[in-house]
């Protein structure tokens, strides 16, 4: 069974209400999504936040996914997205967003194992790779939406399309990406 296979199979469980399902869902993909956070919130307290709004809306919404529309990473990063930039948005009209992490913090977070680095090196260059097909602008327009919390509002104006078209447009890369990453 392939990882993906894995987190579809967790996720059909976790939409029956299986707690075993869904410790094993989390231990799978949390260090992954909270980079995601991370990333866009540059604030290790809001990604914990963030993650605990996302895992808990998995929780409740498991049934919700579809195979046949995404994978389920794609779905779990979707939605950690997402949920990111709602939360980057509020904090900034709040007026109450940080700087990034202390050094100090950074040197002494915990640090993931060496095997689970290396997965994570091998993925990242799988992705490099699948991106690689893609025309260079749209390439950059994904790394934008989905690594960097770009909106498809900002996406759009910088790219002087429609919102539709661009989400349209990102839809069918994300579908290559995922045949690419498949193969």
């Amino acid at each position: 069974m392939t990882a993906q296979e894995e987190i579809e199979a967790l996720l059909a469980r976790v939409s029956s209400g299986d707690r075993t399902a869904f410790r094993k869902l989390y231990a799978a993909t949390s260090a992954k999504l909270y980079g995601i956070a991370l990333r866009i919130l540059r604030d290790e307290a809001l990604a914990q936040e963030v993650m605990e709004e996302v895992f808990t809306g998995v929780w409740e919404r498991a049934a919700q996914y579809r195979g046949a529309l995404a994978s389920p990473l794609t779905w779990l990063v979707t939605i950690t997205r997402d949920a990111s930039i709602a939360r980057l948005g509020a904090e900034r009209a709040a007026g109450r967003m940080t700087g990034p992490v202390e050094i100090t913090e950074r040197l002494y977070a915990p640090r993931p194992e060496v095997k689970e680095l290396e997965g994570l090196r091998e993925e990242a260059r799988a992705l490099e790779t699948c991106l690689r097909e893609l025309p260079r602008a749209r390439a950059d327009m994904l790394r934008q939406a989905y690594l960097y919390g770009a909106t498809y509002a900002d996406l759009a104006r910088s790219a002087g399309a429609s919102q539709d078209s661009l989400r349209a447009t990102l839809r069918g890369d994300l579908l290559a990406l995922r045949d690419c990453l498949s193969r």
